[in-house]
C-alpha cells in the first residue's frame, strides 16, 4: 500500500530561473519576480511511501514502524487560474524554450515559437512559496500545462501546473517587491480568421466582429519529468517526452456570422486564427494558430439575450504552409528573466 502526503496552501510565490537543473535558487534577497497569483494554490510534495504492509510481520498489526520506505518524490505546484499580468506571463513560456525577449522601445516581446522538427531547450525555475508561516522552495520546475482565458466582463486569466524536482523547507526570507503589473481586460481581445497562417501584425485577415464573448486556450507542451533510475528518489531530469498540443474553445453568438465562419459542418476543417488583446500602452497577448475544428455546439443558456455557440478546436501543424501549429507572443514590461 502507498500513501501520498497532502497539499499545502500558499499566499506568496516568487520565481527565479536556475543556473542548472538540480541546483535550487537562493531566495534570501530582493531578487526574483513575485507571481501575481490567486491565494488559492497548492504545493503537493508528491511523496510516495511504501509501508511494507504486504509482508508477514508476526504480529497482529499489518505493518511495522521500521519498514516504511520512501519510493518516489514527484512534487507538483499548481497556480490556480486568476488575473494574470503581462509581467508574470512571460515566465510561464520562458521555461518552455529559454526565450530571449526583443526590445520594442521599452516593450519586450517574449515569443514562444516551438520547434516543429526538434525539441526546444527548457529552462527550469525555482519557486519560493510561503503561507505566511511555513516557507518552501520547489526547484526544477517546468510547466506541464498552461491555461489562458478571457471573457468580455473580466481580465485575462492565467493558470499553470508545474512539475518540480523537489520541495524542501527553507529559512530564506524573500524581500522581493511587487513591480508594476499591467493587466489586459477581456473586452480588448479580437479574433481574426485568415486563409493562410497568420502573422502577429496581421495582414489580409478578417476580423470576426459578431460577438465573441469568451475564449479558453490550453497548452500542453509535452515537457515532463523523467522518472529514471538515477540513484535518487527525486526524478533525474526533464525532457520533452510528449507531443506539443493545444486546444482552443470559443464562445460566440449563434447568428449569421457564426453560420458563415463556424457552421456545424466545419467539423474536421482547418482554421487559421489570431487572437490578440493589447492595452493602450502596448502590453498584451497574441495567439496564432492552425487549428482543426472538433465540434460546434449550441449552448442551452443565454447571455444578454443571445443564444451562444461553443466552437472547440485543436492545434494542428499546417501541412500546406509548414509554418507551425501554434505561436504565442507576450508584450511585457519584463526585460530579462529573473
Amino acid at each position: 500500500m502507498a500513501i501520498g502526503l497532502g497539499a499545502k496552501q500558499f499566499t506568496k510565490i516568487v520565481a527565479k530561473s536556475e543556473a542548472a537543473f538540480g541546483t535550487p535558487a537562493s531566495f534570501g534577497d530582493a531578487n526574483g519576480e513575485i507571481l501575481f497569483s490567486d491565494a488559492i494554490g497548492a504545493i503537493d510534495p508528491g511523496i510516495t511511501v511504501d509501508l511494507g504492509d504486504d509482508k508477514t510481520v508476526g504480529v497482529r498489526s499489518s505493518r511495522l514502524s521500521n519498514l516504511a520506505t520512501i519510493t518516489e518524490k514527484a512534487p507538483t505546484v499548481n497556480i490556480a487560474a486568476s488575473n494574470i499580468s503581462m509581467r508574470n506571463l512571460p515566465l510561464f513560456f520562458d521555461a518552455l524554450a529559454s526565450i530571449t525577449p526583443t526590445d520594442n522601445t521599452g516593450i519586450y516581446e517574449w515569443a514562444y515559437v516551438p520547434s516543429q522538427t526538434d525539441v526546444d531547450t527548457a529552462k527550469t525555475y525555482s519557486l519560493y512559496a510561503t503561507d505566511g508561516v511555513q516557507k518552501f522552495i520547489a526547484d526544477g520546475c517546468v510547466p506541464t500545462e498552461i491555461t489562458l482565458s478571457a471573457d468580455s466582463s473580466g481580465l485575462l486569466q492565467g493558470g499553470v501546473t508545474y512539475a518540480a524536482r523537489n520541495v524542501a523547507a527553507t529559512s530564506d526570507t524573500s524581500t522581493a517587491a511587487v513591480s508594476a503589473q499591467p493587466f489586459v481586460p477581456g473586452r480588448l481581445f479580437k479574433l481574426y480568421t485568415d486563409t493562410n497562417y497568420p502573422t502577429k501584425a496581421g495582414a489580409g485577415e478578417t476580423q470576426y466582429s459578431s460577438y465573441l464573448t469568451a475564449w479558453t486556450f490550453t497548452l500542453t507542451p509535452g515537457l515532463a519529468p523523467v522518472m529514471a533510475m538515477s540513484g535518487s528518489v527525486n526524478f533525474g531530469g526533464v525532457a520533452y517526452t510528449g507531443a506539443l498540443d493545444a486546444t482552443l474553445e470559443l464562445t460566440i453568438a449563434s447568428n449569421a456570422s457564426a453560420t458563415s465562419t463556424f457552421p456545424f459542418s466545419a467539423a474536421g476543417t482547418q482554421k487559421f486564427l489570431r487572437i490578440q488583446g493589447l492595452t493602450a500602452d502596448g502590453y498584451g497577448l497574441t495567439i496564432l494558430g492552425s487549428f482543426v475544428v472538433n465540434s460546434v455546439t449550441t449552448i442551452g443558456s443565454e447571455s444578454d439575450g443571445m443564444v451562444l455557440n461553443t466552437v472547440s478546436l485543436s492545434a494542428a501543424y499546417d501541412t500546406t504552409g509548414g509554418a507551425a501549429s501554434i505561436k504565442v507572443y507576450v508584450d511585457s514590461p519584463l526585460s530579462v528573466r529573473p
